[in-house]
């Protein structure tokens, strides 16, 4: 003969499943979460980190400065008086370059 349960038994049984059930799921987005926290705080400070650069006219050529710093980064042998107006009226505001590779980019672009 099977022993069948109350109604409050069931009910208490199921709550516990039921809360079980939630505990596991909570747990899941709670690690997941956690990871995708973690890569957004990493990519955020990575960009913190990464030094940024600039390029301007000194003289008559153009010169990169890395962002805080009062000497060169480098000097080139960019002639400005060589570049179109355009050009210049950009370097005159002050061209930013995010990393080595803006840097190379830029570079090839101004002929250096």
């Amino acid at each position: 003969m099977r022993n069948k349960l109350s109604t409050s038994k069931k009910l208490i049984l199921y709550t516990a499943v039921f809360t079980a059930i939630l505990c596991i799921i909570c747990s899941i987005h709670s690690i997941y979460s956690s990871k995708s926290n973690r890569a957004a705080a990493t990519l955020q400070t990575d960009q913190i980190l990464k030094p940024t650069y600039y390029a301007c006219i000194v003289g008559n050529y153009v010169v990169i400065y890395k962002d805080g710093d009062t000497e060169p980064y480098m000097t080139t042998d960019i002639d400005v008086r060589a570049l179109p107006d355009a050009d210049k009226k950009m370097l005159n505001q002050g061209i930013i370059l995010s990393d080595q590779t803006a840097i190379n980019h830029f570079l090839e672009d101004y002929g250096s």
